[in-house]
């Protein structure tokens, strides 16, 4: 059998070799003519790229010739630079592949001659028109290019017809290989197919008559095993009725057991263990012990499968979390059970729910720990004293309110003298014999002398222990009550108080139980009615009685109203009548309380404002005579009090603006600055006359805005700080303060001008006596050589120089004027763009630029718009640009790099060069100087600087420059 399978692989592992070679075979040729197809598909499109670019050069050529500007024909320019180099070297890569033997036939040769030539004539032309300068070069150019264009496209399409006519050669030879080779591997395949079977067929016939020999001794075997499995079903039996006794066993056993296998699978389960672990109805036998609890951690598991390899595992407490998030509290015994055979058939687990023991426990030191915490908030301590002993027992609270050092002990003998000497001793031996004789406990309140010697006042209460008729122990509470003691004492100190202060203020308090109409009085809220205190049965009817006949309705209707809101308001007078006959009146105060929605209670306050009340009717009526509004603030701010002239200029009545705000007669653009100059006021206040103008604006009823003048009057009264405010309008008054502010207005701005005009003259007059004096003087010199001198030729030299000088003080006069001009004129402003502003400058200097070989770079990301003059801005980018081109070094090209910015919210404009540079210590304060000039240049005039520094002043802006010698200069322009 061995030989077969040796034989068999080594006709497997040859035929495999084989299938490999031929695989590796047909895919190298397909891959190879694959890789052809895609390199003819390649020189195809290539060849197809080449009639567009020559299309594109034609396009690009004729668009050159048609742009007027300088920038757009140097783009196309650069564009037809990019397409002359693709098409030439694309041109190259098409021929050097045509030279390779794969594609090299004669008819491609005599085409890519053709088309070389006529390549080179359109590469040519390209060249002539890149380096033109004029339209009539441009124009031959263009010429040549159109006249090879299309016998180039000609034969550019003849190429590409016979790359395709290559192509298709090169696909049917693929065909005809596939085809090949598709033979071939059929043919490898069924010859294979007798290689490897024939001889495996031949010998498993040879094999097949041992099988039946074999076969043949196997039926004797047979009956033996049929004796042997009658024998095992015999001992299975037994085995069963063993295991349904222990099942018997487990299950009707009082304590939680549980049996399971090898596999942690439920043998038998006792009717506890289900009830334990609430699996009452729920058939477990057989399934997964894991299954039944899924919330069992790897941790138990562990356990487990130690307690499978002969480990015992017993735990007295443990939480078990289960699935519902309940904790359950058990204990277990998990050891393993043993077979016949003495080897381990699983485990037998004893478990018990505690959880109602734990939790009876933790109830126990939660009730511990509360009443030992409260016996120490209390201080309420124990004591014990044995009467046959005499020892005497003290907690800890006991012990530290008596203030006993650690470890001192007192017999009962001597506890008595603790308690201070006098009436509360001789109470306590009183009531302790008692105690001993009768068993009737005591609660007293007496005081005790601590061990440092401070009095304090315990509560203690003791009871009795007997034996038969013999009392053998007392015990009881000791509670520390001097804080409550003290507390009892101040409050009758703050009640007495509180009642002197009733006499002096005229004011009783009162409480009325709504429910059982009740009324109690306080001492001096009788006195206040007349009425005697030995008088106890009040009712509301007795306060309504002595209400003033005139009142009673009003009383009535605020009674119900602030039940009916269960609110009471502050604010309420009204007369009564005495029981002598006097009427005085009175000012209510209260608080409405409630239960479950229903009023039950009002408590307050009752106030005799007699003298106040006469005192207020004199004061309305000196309010009301006042000329002015008047309006009277508590220390609130609330409005208090109004006279009938702030009813007619505000619009609103005294129960509209009683108890509101200031505020509301401010409109709210004032308000900010009215409320720090309110609470300034309370502050420091301090009386404000109308002489002192304190103007503010009124708002009245309907909205309307006005401007007043108040004065203001501080008055400290018995219910705090009022301020008495006269409003007056002063729209009239305002309207022609107004009038006579236009005309100042007015005046001023013509002064300024005038001011402006005359120092524009005097700055005109000493630039001119300055900048004119030098030539004029010339003049005068030259004059009077040419006047003292006989000599012709030498009179025509001085005439000469006559006409410079003139055309030079001629330059310098308009200069002048036309500064004059721009300090005069106002300007427009608009929109204008730095890019923009850039470009057009760069058209306007292109010869300067391209004969310097100039290099200009901008960055105007930050901001790239600003709101100026056109023609400003314009000149002010001409004339930094110019110069820096203009005073370029010698030793390299000028770069000049311009970038905007915003800083501080200013837009800032930041122009830099390479350029000669400036001595800024010797020259910079005359830098912006008119004919200022700081390098020999035959084209400095020093204007240019003098009309920018002039340009952006007038606009507000500044400018300032940043420069090094023969390192450059950096001119920095705010536009704001």
């Amino acid at each position: 059998m061995d030989s077969l399978k040796s034989k068999i692989k080594r006709k497997y592992i040859q035929f495999g070799i084989a299938a490999v070679v031929l695989f590796v075979v047909v895919f190298s040729i397909i891959l190879s003519q694959i890789l052809d197809q895609n390199n003819d598909a390649f020189l195809i499109n290539k060849s197809g790229k080449q009639r567009m670019l020559s299309q594109n050069i034609a396009k690009v050529v004729y668009a050159i010739n048609a742009e007027s500007t300088f920038s757009e024909r140097q783009n196309s320019i650069n564009q037809l630079k990019l397409l002359a180099s693709e098409i030439e070297v694309s041109h190259h890569y098409l021929y050097t592949k045509f030279k390779e033997d794969r594609y090299r036939n004669d008819r491609l040769d005599s085409l890519f001659n053709v088309l070389t030539a006529y390549l080179d004539k359109i590469l040519t032309s390209c060249e002539s028109v890149i380096d033109s300068e004029n339209s009539e070069n441009l124009k031959k150019g263009l010429s040549a290019i159109v006249e090879a264009e299309a016998p180039y496209l000609i034969t550019m399409d003849a190429i590409v017809d016979e790359y395709q006519s290559i192509a298709e050669g090169n696909t049917q030879r693929l065909k005809i290989h596939f085809y090949v080779l598709s033979l071939l591997s059929f043919l490898l395949l069924f010859g294979g197919f007798f290689y490897l079977f024939k001889p495996t067929v031949r010998q498993l016939i040879r094999k097949n008559e041992d099988l039946v020999l074999a076969n043949s001794e196997l039926e004797t075997s047979k009956s033996k095993i049929k004796k042997n499995l009658s024998d095992l079903e015999t001992l299975k039996q037994e085995l069963e009725a063993s295991n349904h006794y222990n099942r018997i066993f487990i299950e009707q056993a009082p304590p939680s057991l549980a049996m399971l296998d090898k596999d942690m699978r439920y043998i038998a389960v006792s009717k506890k263990w289900k009830t334990d672990y609430k699996m009452e109805g729920v058939d477990i036998i057989g399934r997964s012990h894991y299954d039944i609890f899924p919330e069992i951690g790897e941790d138990w598991k562990e356990r487990h499968r130690a307690c499978l390899n002969g480990a015992t595992d017993v735990c007295d407490e443990a939480s078990f979390v289960r699935l519902d998030g309940t904790t359950q509290w058990i204990f277990w015994d998990v050891r393993p059970w043993y077979n016949e055979v003495g080897e381990i058939g699983g485990l037998l687990m004893y478990t018990g729910d505690i959880t109602h023991l734990k939790e009876q426990r933790e109830a126990k030191i939660r009730a511990e720990e509360i009443l030992d915490n409260t016996t120490k908030v209390a201080r309420i301590g124990t004591w014990e004293l044995d009467l046959k002993t005499d020892e005497y027992t003290l907690s800890n609270i006991t012990k530290e309110i008596l203030k006993f050092p650690i470890g001192y002990e007192v017999k009962g003998n001597d506890s008595l003298l603790f308690y201070k000497e006098g009436a509360s001793r001789d109470r306590i031996i009183k009531h302790v014999n008692e105690l001993v004789k009768t068993g009737k406990p005591f609660d007293i309140e007496v005081e005790v002398v601590d061990f440092q010697g401070n009095t304090i006042w315990v509560r203690d209460i003791g009871q009795a222990e007997f034996s038969g008729n013999e009392c053998v122990k007392i015990f009881g509470i000791f509670q520390d009550i001097s804080d409550v003691k003290q507390s009892e004492a101040e409050l009758l100190r703050k009640n007495q108080l509180l009642s002197f202060a009733e006499k002096i203020s005229l004011m009783g308090n009162w409480q009325w139980d709504v429910v059982n109409n009740t009324v109690k009085w306080s001492s001096n809220l009788y006195r206040i009615f007349g009425l005697d205190e030995s008088e106890m049965n009040l009712t509301y009817e007795t306060y309504f009685n002595f209400v003033h006949p005139n009142d009673k309705e009003k009383v009535t209707g605020f009674v119900e109203k602030s039940i009916a809101e269960k609110k009471f308001p502050n604010n309420f007078i009204h007369r009564i009548v005495t029981s002598t006959g006097e009427v005085k009146t009175v000012h209510l105060l209260g608080e409405v309380f409630e239960e479950e929605g229903e009023v039950v209670e009002l408590i307050g306050t009752c106030q005799d404002v007699t003298e106040q009340r006469l005192a207020e009717i004199k004061f309305r009526g000196l309010l009301e005579s006042a000329p002015d509004a008047m309006v009277i603030i508590n220390h609130k701010g609330n409005i208090h009090l109004i006279n009938k002239q702030a009813e007619y200029l505000f619009g609103y009545t005294v129960e509209e603006l009683v108890d509101k705000p200031i505020e509301t007669l401010i409109p709210n653009k004032i308000m900010d600055e009215f409320i720090k100059y309110r609470d300034g006021f309370f502050k420091d206040p301090k009386s404000i006359r109308m002489a002192d103008k304190k103007e503010l604006i009124g708002i009245n009823k309907k909205g309307g805005e006005f401007p007043v003048q108040i004065s203001l009057s501080p008055l400290q009264t018995e219910e705090g700080l009022l301020v008495s405010a006269a409003i007056r309008d002063v729209t009239l008054q305002k309207r022609s303060e107004q009038k006579i502010i236009n005309t100042n207005e007015s005046l001023q701005i013509l002064t300024k001008k005038l001011k402006r005009q005359n120092t524009q003259l005097a700055d005109f007059a000493h630039i001119t006596s300055h900048n004119l004096r030098a030539p004029v003087s010339n003049l005068n010199s030259l004059l009077d050589i040419y006047q003292n001198s006989d000599d012709a030729e030498e009179r025509v030299a001085i005439f000469q120089k006559l006409e410079k000088v003139i055309s030079h003080l001629t330059l310098t006069l308009n200069t002048l004027v036309e500064a004059i001009k721009i300090k005069n004129e106002d300007v427009n402003k608009e929109d204008v763009y730095f890019n923009e502003t850039l470009n057009k400058t760069k058209e306007l200097l292109t010869a300067q630029i391209s004969e310097t070989e100039a290099v200009i770079t901008s960055d105007f990301s930050a901001v790239n718009k600003v709101a100026y003059n056109k023609i400003y801005f314009e000149s002010i980018f001409l004339n930094l640009i110019e110069n820096a081109i203009k005073y370029k070094s010698k030793e390299r090209k000028p770069q000049i790099h311009l970038v905007s910015s915003i800083d501080e919210g200013k837009i800032v404009l930041k122009v830099s060069d390479n350029g000669l540079g400036i001595d800024l210590k010797r020259h910079g304060h005359k830098l912006f100087g008119l004919n200022k000039v700081f390098h020999r240049h035959p084209d400095a005039k020093g204007v240019g600087l003098f009309m920018t520094k002039l340009h952006v002043e007038s606009m507000g802006g500044t400018i300032k420059a940043e420069s090094n010698v023969n390192v450059g200069t950096t001119f920095i322009i705010n536009f704001n």
